[in-house]
């Protein structure tokens, strides 16, 4: 399968004041088109800080990102705008643009009937299509958020610790839905703390290794 992520030499600080801190340093990896991949590491790891590189919300220090041999330009997500990334970030708040709930499940697509057979009922979302996002409480806008994930086409998934205020029953459904994208072809990247999470897809990453590698399960 062709390399749908290059990340060649990276490297990454944060730096406040006289205090440095690295991230990454020569970090090499390649994930094959189709991968399902866990990324995990302790606190600091540069989990999350690895998905804002691949989107290009943040720059490296040193290094390239690319996606399908287009190398990554730090600003605005191009990928996320063109539909060759879908992203579920770990604050929820982020990824909502619309006022209602109707308005922003068919921001990402016309094909509302189809949104609605698949996902809306077993999410809980059918009696709140015309509910302001505004109105509904946490566990409600977390059920659109995933939603909206659920209905992106793009052939590449990043989630970032995407479980983390999910019950059980939603997390199950998050975990269907990306086996089966997976099974279409498409590549996912899954940010998680939670050990069991690991043996969702087919590799993982362990970010506190010297030398983090792509691990097949």
């Amino acid at each position: 399968m062709p390399c749908h992520i290059r990340i060649k030499d990276l490297a990454l600080s944060y730096c406040w004041k006289n205090y440095e801190k690295k991230i990454f340093q020569d970090l090499n990896l390649g994930i094959e088109q189709g991968s399902f991949v866990t990324i995990t590491g302790g606190n600091g790891s540069g989990k999350s800080s690895l998905i804002k590189l691949i989107l290009g919300l943040i720059s490296p220090g040193k290094g390239t990102v690319e996606l399908a041999g287009s190398p990554v330009k730090a600003g605005f997500p191009t990928a996320v705008r063109h539909h060759q990334i879908a992203y579920l970030a770990q604050q929820i708040e982020e990824l909502f643009f619309a006022e209602t709930v109707r308005e922003e499940l068919a921001y990402n697509t016309e094909n509302q009937a189809g949104i609605a057979d698949l996902y809306l009922t077993e999410l809980g979302l059918t009696h709140l299509l015309d509910r302001t996002i505004e109105s509904l409480s946490g566990g409600e806008r977390q059920s659109v958020a995933l939603a909206q994930f659920m209905t992106h086409e793009a052939p590449l998934l990043l989630l970032d610790e995407p479980s983390s205020y999910l019950d059980q029953h939603r997390a199950n459904l998050l975990k269907k839905y990306l086996k089966d994208a997976q099974m279409a072809g498409k590549t996912v990247l899954h940010v998680s703390q939670y050990q069991a999470e690991i043996h969702w897809g087919s590799h993982f990453i362990d970010l506190d290794e010297d030398q983090p590698r792509l691990i097949l399960l």
